[in-house]
């Protein structure tokens, strides 16, 4: 069985690829972090590719560009799943091409081979306390959290750890693959204006991948702002992003250096910008502070940029003294709000009531465990909002 996706190609594990697979399992931060000993060299690949990987329903992910393995993938019944409808997915990708959405493309893919041509009824994943990427990669799909097992016997590590279980429905994977007719900006979706909080009492920045950098704001930066913006369909015209900068930085950019950064790749080229401000309409309290117009560049979308933008503007918000941040957000933008419900951000409540049925809408399009209390709304309900009903608001 081959399945392929955008930039992967996932086949049969050969012997022929030890060597280029000890290249990435030696790394110690690939293999020890989900249950496994770091490869000590290139027969020990070999040996465990012929013993353990050359199986049913487990893959290695081959970069398309390349033609190289570059992690693997793999449906089995080793833990938790009990049943014959069932199966458990594991994965590993090396650090190399750590966020790039890869991982999330491949497991995807062997989802929906799961789902449609296996016709499992659930499949189970897990993740050892610590392991942030594989919770964020699970979170990404849809899983659900399900219970924490506080000793479990780690047998190749000799180890006893905290381990974290979440499981996907067929059902739950069917309803979030019908909804694929959104876009990540989509103003078919009714609108309502969110807001959401997070104490920066313990922030983690996340890097960002290979191959890219931070800029600080300098002077001329404007344009490349209201292009970023403008790609990210923040704005239809440069006219109205025009007008935007001068309702929020206009007499203000002396401040906007060690505020605005962009986020550029190595031609120097501006992909991303996020900004650590304040509430223009009352002033800057030294408390709160604002992160408005976080936007990717549509060409860069997916490739891991987002939440190693945020974190690190929140990291100089922190640093410029204040003690909570503040996201002014919307439906229409509903996977910029997953991504910060993913990072810890939460509805401030007096906007969760009034805009109640915003987070309802949020809630069923993401099914993000952050926003349990909200009641999802129907699928039928967006699919008669997706054919006109658009002209709403939150308060």
């Amino acid at each position: 069985m081959i399945l392929e996706t955008q930039r992967l190609i996932l086949r049969a594990w050969k012997e022929t690829d030890a060597e280029v697979c000890y290249q990435y399992a030696r790394d110690p931060q690939v293999g020890p972090v989900a249950g496994w000993p770091a490869h000590t060299d290139v027969d020990t690949s070999r040996r465990i590719i012929r013993e353990k990987l050359a199986v049913p329903e487990t893959y290695a992910v081959v970069l398309k560009e390349t033609g190289l393995p570059i992690g693997g993938i793999r449906l089995h019944h080793e833990d938790l799943a009990e049943q014959e409808d069932e199966a458990e997915l594991g994965y590993w990708l090396g650090v190399p091409y750590w966020g790039q959405g890869l991982t999330t493309e491949a497991a995807g893919e062997v989802l929906r081979h799961a789902f449609e041509d296996l016709k499992l009824s659930r499949v189970w994943c897990g993740y050892y306390d610590g392991n942030l990427r594989s919770r964020r990669v699970q979170e990404k799909l849809g899983f659900r959290y399900q219970w924490t097992t506080e000793q479990v016997e780690v047998p190749q590590m000799h180890e006893i750890r905290k381990g974290h279980v979440s499981l996907l429905t067929r059902e739950q994977w069917r309803v979030r693959r019908s909804l694929t007719w959104l876009d990540n900006h989509d103003s078919r979706i009714p609108y309502y204006e969110l807001m959401l909080e997070q104490s920066l009492d313990e922030m983690e920045e996340i890097p960002l991948p290979a191959g890219y950098h931070y800029d600080n704001f300098t002077p001329g930066d404007r344009e490349p702002w209201i292009a970023i913006e403008q790609s990210a369909k923040e704005f239809s015209s440069t006219e109205e992003g025009e007008a935007a900068w001068e309702r929020y930085y206009a007499g203000r950019e002396r401040e906007l250096t060690g505020r605005m950064f962009f986020v550029s790749d190595a031609s120097g080229k501006k992909l991303a910008t996020a900004t650590a401000f304040y509430d223009i309409r009352t002033g800057d309290d030294g408390r709160n502070g604002w992160l408005p117009w976080v936007a990717v560049r549509r060409e860069a979308q997916g490739l891991g940029l987002s939440k190693p933008l945020i974190t690190h503007v929140l990291r100089h918000m922190q640093m410029l003294g204040y003690t909570r941040a503040i996201v002014p957000t919307q439906t229409t933008t509903w996977l910029a709000c997953k991504v910060y419900l993913d990072l810890g951000f939460r509805p401030i409540p007096r906007n969760a009531q009034h805009s109640g049925k915003g987070w309802q809408i949020v809630r069923t399009l993401t099914d993000h465990p952050a926003l349990s209390e909200f009641e999802p709304v129907s699928e039928a309900e967006l699919m008669h909002w997706k054919a006109g009903q658009t002209d709403r608001t939150g308060d």
